[in-house]
């Protein structure tokens, strides 16, 4: 019995978006949740921190998210083939 050949595949399209600053911005906003939930948990444990503490974290957990949303859009940058770091002219 001869198999029919499979139909050609479309490329598969990621959910993360394009643009390098559209990574970024999901990062920061991903981490600012995060920051938010944390400081929900810590007051219902009995912390009473206020509006300072929420504000605290949630900057704190999203400065660390964009960290990581721009390592990891370096990666893909890298593995598209692209520059991640500047070329810098040497001086001899």
């Amino acid at each position: 019995m001869a198999r029919t050949p499979d139909p050609p595949q479309q490329p598969r399209r990621s959910r993360l978006p394009q643009s390098r600053w559209g990574l970024i911005g999901l990062g920061a906003l991903l981490g600012a949740g995060w920051g938010v939930v944390m400081w929900a948990i810590t007051s219902l444990a009995g912390q009473e921190s206020g509006a300072r503490g929420l504000i605290y974290l949630a900057l704190t957990m999203a400065m660390i998210g964009t960290g990581v949303a721009a390592l990891f859009g370096a990666v893909i940058v890298q593995r598209r083939g692209e520059r991640v770091a500047p070329r810098l002219r040497r001086r001899r």
